[in-house]
């Protein structure tokens, strides 16, 4: 499963997940306004632990933005 989740600082962040809900890859910061389609970003771990963390501490949170255009 892949979404996104935007932190408190306005920065957004595509995470990918398996079927019970462990995060396997992340993608990012991007902008509100540049997103794409969730299937146009290269998942990988470099920023896993700092992903994990922030959704921990509440800074990060599920997002469902309207495409642009």
């Amino acid at each position: 499963m892949k979404s996104f989740w935007q932190h408190t600082n306005g920065k957004v962040y595509a995470l990918r997940s398996d079927s019970f809900g462990n995060l396997t890859g992340a993608a990012g910061p991007f902008e509100l306004e540049d997103l794409k389609g969730l299937d146009d970003y290269h998942y990988g771990s470099a920023i896993l632990d700092w992903v994990r963390q922030a959704v921990a501490e509440h800074k990060l949170h599920r997002i469902n933005p309207t495409p642009v255009g």
